[in-house]
């Protein structure tokens, strides 16, 4: 372990910690502390090019090598793997006119879209701003948008690639069309992404929220939920969950140890069209508790527009 920790520092710039250094069992944690990650060593590499240098490393010394910007992604079959964290590449260009953007695999949803709310546009994020814009598109990224825009994979225009063999390259529909149809939506296990190019889209009104009612009303509310998406218009999104709260005092007073059935929708356009394509108060039943939002575009709203939207809370017309 020692030679390996040896050979990773000589070969690249960034931190390497291997067992028994300080810092190594923390740096090995996932974001999932449930899972334990018994990996022979930790990188933070510093760029593409200390990525490559890692990956090179890890072929020479015979060694798989998993890569995870944040820490999602967690699974306890890494024993033995170099672990790459890819948080340190930050870089971000958006270009407007275009309608795309240029993001390095250490970029968070919560940052891109703050850069790109500024021009009205919007990735394709999914219910948090702190997950990794790319590992949440290798996986496929199913999100807000995903009915009227698609997948979040189905957005991008190019990679930027670590080959298992080291070599760095930009991968498109035109270069190897079998990677390129492999990366979006295969999970990265094809190659090391440290960069995409990704389409932007026009960020319209956004208008929806959550309710919430008592578990024991479930059918009823299912059987609402159903009426509404059968006829639902693309721009809506729509979804329905079963949720336990934690008698926990972060919790506020009304839903601490509630267990509930939760709506959570999204309708990109406004108020009045958003509570007709809902149904209106005919439809869902009279709820407990509300949290809906009507406003312009915000970079939370859309990174996850029924929990963090920095639009004032309102009365919810069961929508």
């Amino acid at each position: 372990m020692t030679t390996l920790g040896t050979d990773l520092r000589r070969a690249v710039r960034g931190q390497v910690l291997v067992p028994g250094d300080d810092g190594f069992e923390a740096a090995r944690l996932p974001w999932n502390r449930a899972v334990d990650q018994r990996v022979a060593a930790v990188v933070e590499v510093e760029d593409a090019a200390d990525a490559a240098a890692a990956v090179r490393c890890a072929r020479l010394a015979g060694l798989a090598v998993a890569v995870q910007p944040s820490g999602h992604g967690a699974t306890t079959h890494l024993d033995g793997t170099i672990l790459l964290r890819t948080g340190r590449l930050r870089g971000m260009e958006v270009l407007p006119e275009r309608r795309t953007a240029r993001v390095e695999a250490g970029v968070r949803w919560g940052e891109l879209l703050t850069a790109t709310g500024k021009h009205g546009l919007t990735g394709l994020p999914g219910s948090s701003p702190v997950v990794s814009v790319t590992g949440y598109t290798l996986g496929g990224g199913l999100g807000w948008f995903a009915r009227r825009h698609g997948w979040a994979a189905g957005g991008v225009r190019a990679f930027e690639v670590v080959g298992a063999d080291g070599s760095q390259a930009r991968v498109t529909a035109g270069s190897d069309p079998d990677l390129f149809w492999a990366l979006r939506g295969g999970g990265g296990d094809f190659a090391l992404v440290t960069a995409m190019e990704i389409d932007l889209h026009p960020a319209p009104l956004l208008y929806g929220g959550r309710m919430l009612w008592p578990a024991d009303r479930a059918p009823e509310v299912l059987a609402a939920y159903r009426e509404v998406t059968a006829a639902a218009p693309v721009e809506l999104t729509a979804w329905f969950a079963m949720v336990k709260f934690p008698p926990a005092p972060q919790v506020p007073e009304p839903l601490r140890g509630l267990a509930a059935v939760a709506v959570d929708s999204t309708f990109l356009g406004g108020e009045e069209e958003g509570v007709t394509c809902c149904g209106g108060s005919r439809t869902f039943p009279a709820c407990c508790a509300t949290a809906a939002r009507r406003c312009r575009w915000t970079p939370w709203a859309a990174s996850a527009p029924s929990r963090r939207s920095r639009c004032p809370a309102r009365a919810a017309p069961n929508c």
